[in-house]
């Protein structure tokens, strides 16, 4: 008898711990969904899209929020500060990564102040030149680079930018000097370099492969460690002899730290099931985005580990960040 008291007893003290941390009926109430950007780019464009099918899975609406300003920090200080119940979530990018070696007094931590939920998918950066330069792939560049040192006007989404720190860190590998022509966005520096005015830029697949299918531009190499199905034939940094390099942008769900693991694991596990299906896939493969859907754990060491590249590589070029 003392025994199936004691069973009934634990049958009943853990739904009342699980609805207690909001977990057995979560999400009972919709959802702030923090965008640390303007609405109208492509981390708007993909958070909105999974916030669509995560409301249509889990029955309630998950409300995109935009928090833009000061190189994505206002929208994730917002997030740091918010209560650990599920019901605030921020998509982070690689401005979040590098955001801490730019503001050295930063409010939160990117490790300590965030939960992690899922790295939902990542995508390649292009390495290009004019289709006239002379250099036919990233061997002839290297060469054309070093017999023209500050010769190349490069292009860059900002002075700081995570595209700027990777061709800070490809340029000092290969041993060369160029021209960083810095502007306020990646839509700027590709305008330019469709006018002529660059002779290479670093953008994302998303904005470049129009122009190069087109022909109005040719790409040496891509900055995930993996070949992108959108240009099967242009080789990776990695591939390249860039051992082990990646600049991935990346779109990461996390939360408030101490958001009870299973409310994390629920949503890791639907956005999972989200990246793979066909009409979402067909929305995000065609610009080159490797869809990924990952557990909370590998976003937690995969955040950890690029926070420390982009340090080593600042510490390594010595490059002055601005603020």
């Amino acid at each position: 008898m003392l025994r199936l008291l004691a069973t009934l007893s634990a049958a009943l003290v853990l739904p009342c711990a699980a609805l207690a941390q909001g977990i057995g009926d979560y999400p009972n109430k919709p959802v702030n969904w923090v965008v640390a950007a303007s609405a109208g780019g492509g981390t708007d464009f993909e958070t909105r899209l999974y916030a669509l099918k995560l409301g249509e899975a889990m029955g309630k609406a998950f409300v995109v929020d935009y928090k833009p300003g000061a190189g994505s920090t206002i929208g994730a200080a917002y997030v740091a500060k918010a209560a650990p119940d599920g019901y605030t979530l921020l998509t982070m990018t690689p401005s979040h990564t590098i955001s801490p070696l730019v503001y050295p007094n930063l409010p939160y931590d990117l490790i300590r102040d965030f939960a992690p939920i899922s790295l939902a998918s990542k995508r390649p950066s292009l390495i290009t030149v004019q289709p006239s330069f002379p250099a036919k792939d990233l061997k002839e560049y290297v060469a054309y680079a070093k017999a023209n040192p500050t010769k190349i006007n490069f292009g860059t989404s900002g002075a700081g930018s995570a595209g700027h720190l990777a061709l800070e860190w490809m340029h000092k590998t290969s041993g060369v000097q160029v021209t960083y022509v810095h502007f306020k966005g990646g839509g700027p520096s590709l305008a330019a370099f469709l006018q002529g005015q660059l002779h290479a830029v670093i953008s994302t697949a998303v904005g470049t492969l129009p122009q190069v299918r087109a022909g109005k531009a040719r790409v040496l190499a891509v900055t995930t460690l993996e070949r992108t199905s959108a240009l099967p034939d242009v080789p990776s940094l990695h591939e390249l002899g860039y051992s082990g390099f990646e600049y991935a942008q990346f779109i990461a769900v996390v939360s408030p730290a101490r958001t009870p693991a299973p409310i994390r694991q629920r949503l890791s596990t639907e956005l999972a099931k989200i990246v793979k299906l066909p009409d979402v896939a067909s929305k995000l493969s065609n610009d080159g985005t490797i869809m990924i859907g990952s557990t909370p754990e590998f976003l937690g060491k995969y955040l950890a580990d690029e926070a420390a590249r982009w340090r080593r590589i600042v510490a390594d070029t010595g490059i002055k960040l601005a603020d």
